[in-house]
């Protein structure tokens, strides 16, 4: 058996040993895949396996097996290769048979390849160029990286340490609900009336709106675009090969990808126009932007894949029967908590707090035509502008969930910001946009940073993708000639001091219920609870979302009895569209009780949060 050190450090020469020792041409491609999904699922192995997001691209070795995380921002025409061919030895004219499956190029010193031989056979394989996940948060990569102090950390028999990312017999404890109630802050900052926690100071910090590069593409020393939908970021790219035919690979879905790392040195440099003579000028764009340096653009031969659900590091990729089970226990405590925190957040608004905590457990579980059910956009009304209150916000949720970005609303973003990904045909790519976001992202938009001016062509067709976005989680990427839509499941939050210019969900006004201070710095940096805690709501929140959803017909004609005396007694008291957003709410109040079914309680308790809802609206 090949030990750590073969098929980690050197995957090809297991991966040849089994094409030499072959008996058909299916049957060792079958062990291959065999053999490193078995290796994988030991979570203990998995984790010596390296990954692309944890290091600088020039410190990985090249020709050992990688792990990527990651989002799938294009997908390129398949790519034929010669999948086994004949070799000839220049020296003895002895003939042999190679295999190119998992390599970008032969490389036999020594050999010539028998071009026209009978006996070679093409192969296929899928091409699609993936970034690391936009938005992902930095506690995130950090816990990656360097898994927190809950983590335990064994060695194997050589001394390696092992660092599993996950929890396991831990969970009992981090689900725990018996953990002691978080203390209010022993110093709390100086104090002031209810609604002065929003109003520009008398020396109003400076507050910078995010600012962005100038609209593109990240560019490298070279040249090359890396193509990050969310400007400024410049985490690892990487064009990935999979061999699976079969496997459906859809744009902006994301994966962790494990295989062959290759820098090989053919690709090395750019792109050489001069090498293509006889090329026509838009061919040679297209072969431009495809061979990117793999200096900075590596390619990833897959020997194993997975569909990622989440990218909570503190949990399993996919959660066993036990977690949930804990989880279904603990869940009211940690609600609790989590609503205590978020009162903090909202300054004791408890209708805000629990509106939050909706927001942050919707996601899409169904689509009937254009509606995406399931999806619960967020409009928190009465933030003046000149507060640095929505952006501290949105760094507290950062920390809370796996991905989000905070996006000022200005008129210079609106108008120069590309909101909607294009097919650019002469490179033959799909040129990213801000909206191109995975499942489950969180977009917190501060509406404060809108000021008097008027929107560009550009700015309007920005506002209308925005719009698209949160009515019908749905995106229309230009493809030039025509449109074609994208569904996603973005969780969007808008921060303004009246009713957005978006639609939304659901509105809620946010009112202090006590008083708060006036440094707004000062007292969020006080604000985060202890680190248990925070992975507690972590994991709570990460559950809630991926909970599953029923309905007792009992329940569901109960609730269309009270739709109808409703609509008895005063016409305009509940609309269709009412109903549509309580049984939403419904189902996220029974999904923060941990419990996959509602029940005639959770629909009363969502009735008078509703109330008393419009009760502060008015």
């Amino acid at each position: 058996m090949p030990s750590i050190e073969n098929w980690i450090l050197n995957p090809l020469d297991v991966i040849n040993r089994m094409f030499e020792s072959r008996e058909s041409d299916t049957e060792w491609k079958q062990k291959v895949d065999e053999f490193f999904a078995r290796k994988l699922q030991d979570e203990k192995l998995n984790s010596l396996v390296p990954s692309m997001n944890n290091e600088a691209l020039h410190n990985l070795p090249p020709n050992t097996l990688m792990k990527f995380r990651c989002m799938i921002q294009d997908s390129y025409e398949p790519e034929y290769f010669l999948d086994t061919y004949q070799l000839v030895d220049k020296s003895t004219g002895d003939k042999k048979t190679g295999s190119s499956r998992y390599k970008d190029v032969i490389d036999r010193p020594g050999y010539d390849v028998i071009m026209e031989s009978k006996d070679n056979e093409t192969g296929c394989r899928q091409v699609v160029y993936c970034v690391a996940v936009p938005g992902e948060n930095q506690w995130v990569k950090q816990v990656y990286v360097k898994p927190q102090t809950e983590l335990k950390t064994t060695k194997t028999n050589e001394g390696n340490p092992i660092i599993p990312v996950n929890y396991y017999e831990d969970f009992a404890v981090l689900l725990a609900p018996n953990f002691p109630k978080q203390s209010e802050p022993q110093h709390p900052p100086p104090q002031t009336a209810h609604n002065d926690y929003l109003s520009t100071p008398k020396q109003p910090p400076q507050i910078t709106p995010t600012s962005y590069p100038p609209p593109g593409n990240e560019q490298t020393s070279q040249n090359v675009e890396k193509h990050h939908p969310i400007p400024g970021e410049d985490g690892p790219v990487c064009i990935v090969k999979v061999y699976d035919e079969t496997m459906e690979l859809k744009v902006n879905e994301t994966y962790e990808f494990t295989g062959v790392f290759s820098v090989d040195p053919i690709f090395s440099t750019p792109f050489d126009p001069m090498d293509c003579n006889g090329v026509d000028e838009d061919h040679m764009m297209e072969l431009k932007s495809r061979s990117p340096p793999s200096s900075l653009v590596p390619r990833l031969h897959v020997v194993s894949m997975k569909p990622l659900k989440h990218i909570n590091p503190l949990l399993p990729a996919t959660i066993p029967k036990k977690i949930s089970e804990d989880f279904t226990q603990s869940a009211r405590y940690l609600r609790d908590d989590l609503i205590e925190f978020l009162k903090r957040l909202t300054f004791g608004d408890e209708i805000v707090a629990q509106s939050l905590l909706f927001h942050l457990l919707s996601r899409v579980y169904t689509r009937t035509g254009t509606m995406a059910v399931g999806k619960l956009t967020l409009n928190i009304t009465g933030i003046p502008p000149n507060s640095s209150y929505p952006k501290l916000f949105a760094d507290v949720i950062a920390n809370l969930v796996t991905k989000t970005h905070y996006l000022p609303m200005t008129l210079d973003n609106m108008n120069k910001l590309k909101f909607t990904p294009k097919k650019d045909y002469q490179k033959n790519k799909l040129e990213p946009g801000f909206l191109q976001l995975s499942g489950g992202t969180h977009l917190v938009i501060d509406e404060t940073q809108l000021h008097p001016g008027s929107l560009d062509p550009m700015g309007v067709k920005n506002v209308q993708a925005l719009s698209s976005l949160m009515t019908s989680q749905k995106v229309d990427y230009d493809f030039q000639f025509y449109a074609t839509p994208f569904y996603h499941d973005v969780n969007c939050v808008v921060l303004s001091e009246a009713k957005s210019m978006l639609p939304c969900d659901l509105q809620v006004k946010l009112t202090p219920d006590t008083p708060v201070a006036t440094n707004l710095e000062e007292y969020f940096a006080r604000l985060p609870p202890s680190d248990e805690m925070l992975n507690k709501l972590r994991v709570y929140l990460t559950l809630g979302w991926m909970g599953d959803y029923d309905m007792e017909p009992s329940v569901m004609k109960q609730i269309e009895n009270d739709f109808v005396a409703s609509r008895s007694s005063d016409n305009e008291k509940m609309s269709a569209d009412d109903l549509h957003r309580l049984l939403v709410v419904a189902r996220l109040q029974s999904a923060s009780l941990g419990k996959s079914k509602l029940e005639l309680s959770d629909w009363s308790v969502v009735k008078q949060f509703d109330e008393t809802r419009k009760e502060k609206m008015k």
